[in-house]
């Protein structure tokens, strides 16, 4: 189960940028709903880790959710350039 949520974050960001490129919002409204999408999920792993952080495992979290942040935007932006690149051809 675990693997499975691990897999399915990244490709549900990829989807979610795919669509986010494709609305006709301001650059600055998509950013904004960029960030929102990438950022809960990881702060699930970091706010235990920054509030407690002589904690056992806060360490690993904090590591955590940072990967988790990185993956999570760079999918969103792979998901753009996607969609960007098949309006661009067609």
């Amino acid at each position: 189960m675990l693997k499975i949520l691990a897999a399915l974050y990244p490709l549900l960001m990829v989807a979610a940028g795919w669509r986010l490129f494709t609305m006709s919002w301001s650059r600055a409204l998509k950013i904004a709903a960029g960030v929102a999408m990438v950022v809960p999920i990881p702060m699930l792993f970091l706010l235990p880790a920054l509030v407690q952080p002589d904690r056992p495992f806060a360490d690993l979290l904090r590591t955590i959710g940072i990967a988790l942040m990185f993956s999570g935007g760079v999918s969103l932006l792979g998901g753009m350039a996607a969609a960007w690149l098949k309006g661009r051809r067609a």
